[in-house]
């Protein structure tokens, strides 16, 4: 019996989305978290997205968000769609590529020869075209640091070039017909042994550049991923916090609901727990400013509480309030996110006084001022309401700005000439954090800087790097770029009304 499988440009297009194409796109993306360096695809991603106008690109966002969270019940759908169509460019053009191989490349019997001249043609497509044209430097100088991003793009057009040597498929002769089961059955074997000397390869490197991890354990200066709660910032209206009795304590749950709740803090915590890491800044925070910090959460899921209550359909809003008059509001989808809740502890121990005790609340995307303290009362509405802080002219959506700030060194500080120690953190809120670049030179030219996997979706993350300084008076400057590769707003705000923006700039005097 034999299969018609492929033959002429359809089935070269078959053979490169189907086999080739996966294979520099996928590896890449494996390899990412263990180099701490973007993906050569990403960087075609967030240059599609670039050439999009800002009324094109918020129309874009925007739908396909509103469509994952109505119909879909996800978030950040735009974002994986923006990864999908580059992936789908990069298929294109790898079977565009398994079409255009050399014939008398293809049939050649030596393995490595084919193997060899595929690995350095696509090396030489990424290196000197596709990365360059997409803001991505020579060789994907951009997509991290050095020799991590240089190593993931020759390991990416290494498993392409064994894809298309292991296969040696070819146009048959005339009247041939195909391939038969038994080629079929053998090309197949030989790409699952390439596969698996691929994953091994892989493991190799993870083992090789483990070191990288050392970068954020030798530099002196940056703070802990979590925050000791006695480290913590705290922000209120109050001069004197209120003392909430715990036996005395009980939340409701009211207004536009057919079964209001009231519970007492024993029976919250008997409910489902749900625990994970989230980053609060104070709207307030300046640019470079200490108002921010990460800690371990565990509460209830607001989405739990309310599906209790049964909200009626009418009900859009929900309004906080609590023990010290602290009154604020959220749209209801807002709390009908998985990722929102009420949270009665802190770093594993009970919420301190200072953070909200006995409960407050949890939000993804939203300034600290929107993740009210002390809650005794949640109260859904079909009206807006203007809370305590938007009353007085700031945000009322208060939604997180990409932020991104040094710890060291810090300003005005003097170092010693030679191999300086520069990171900090950076944080989008929901979005997350792609890419963090450094200036030393007053903006003139950057430099990214390598960025330690976030603890979660919510956090902010630490970023670091080393800097050949030399004797002389230097302007540093650093930026963030969000999980959709958006660039921070370097244009100097204060935080009133919506958050400050800016890049935050130090001088440093090197001797």
């Amino acid at each position: 019996m034999r299969l018609v499988l492929w033959g002429g440009f359809w089935g070269w297009l078959a053979f490169g989305a189907l086999v080739v194409g996966p294979v520099p796109v996928g590896l890449p993306l494996w390899l990412r978290p263990l180099l701490d360096v973007r993906a050569p695809v990403e960087v075609l991603g967030e240059r599609a997205f670039r050439a999009l106008s800002p009324e094109a690109f918020a129309l874009v966002v925007n739908f396909f968000e509103g469509m994952g969270r109505k119909y879909l019940g996800v978030t950040h759908l735009a974002k994986h769609l923006a990864l999908l169509a580059a992936n789908l460019l990069v298929f294109a053009l790898a079977a565009l590529g398994a079409w255009t191989f050399p014939r008398w490349l293809r049939d050649t019997e030596s393995f490595w020869t084919r193997w060899l001249v595929a690995s350095a043609f696509t090396w030489l497509v990424w290196a000197a075209g596709l990365l360059p044209a997409a803001g991505g430097g020579w060789a994907g100088s951009s997509l991290g640091p050095q020799p991590h991003a240089a190593v993931l793009l020759v390991a990416g057009s290494l498993m392409y070039g064994a894809a298309l040597a292991v296969s040696r498929v070819h146009g048959r002769p005339e009247g041939a017909g195909g391939l038969t089961r038994r080629e079929l059955l053998g090309r197949g074997a030989r790409l699952v042994v390439a596969a698996l000397a691929g994953s091994a390869a892989a493991a190799w490197l993870q083992r090789g550049f483990a070191w990288a991890q050392s970068l954020f354990t030798r530099i002196r200066g940056l703070p802990p991923e979590v925050t000791p709660n006695r480290e913590f910032y705290t922000v209120s209206k109050n001069f004197f916090d209120p003392d909430v009795d715990a036996r005395r304590w009980r939340l409701e749950v009211s207004g536009l609901v057919e079964r209001p709740l009231r519970l007492s803090l024993d029976e919250l915590k008997a409910l489902p727990g749900y625990s994970r890491p989230h980053t609060f800044e104070c709207i307030s925070n300046p640019v470079g400013g200490d108002l921010i910090g990460n800690a371990v959460w565990k509460g209830v899921r607001f989405r739990d509480l309310l599906e209790r209550a049964r909200p009626r359909p009418q009900a859009r809003k929900v309004v906080f309030r609590c023990a010290d008059g602290y009154h604020t509001a959220v749209p209801l989808e807002d709390l009908m996110d998985p990722d929102s809740f009420l949270a009665y502890e802190m770093n594993g121990e009970a919420l301190p006084k200072a953070h909200g005790f006995p409960a407050r609340a949890v939000i993804p995307g939203l300034f600290g001022m929107k993740n009210p303290k002390w809650v005794t009362r949640i109260e859904l509405t079909d009206r807006d309401h203007l809370g305590y802080w938007e009353s007085q002219g700031w945000s009322e959506a208060a939604v997180v700005k990409t932020m991104s700030k040094f710890t060291t060194p810090v300003e005005g500080g003097a170092v010693a000439a030679g191999t300086v120690e520069v990171g900090g953190v950076a944080y989008a809120g929901d979005r997350g954090i792609s890419a963090v670049e450094v200036s030393f030179d007053d903006g003139r030219t950057w430099r990214r800087a390598q960025v330690k996997p976030a603890m979660g979706k919510h956090t902010w993350v630490l970023w670091a790097t080393l800097w050949d300084a030399r004797p002389g008076r230097y302007v540093l400057k650093v930026r963030a770029r969000d999980g959709v590769g958006t660039l921070q707003d370097g244009r100097p705000r204060p935080p009133l009304p919506d958050g400050a923006t800016g890049y935050h700039t130090i001088t440093v005097t090197v001797r």
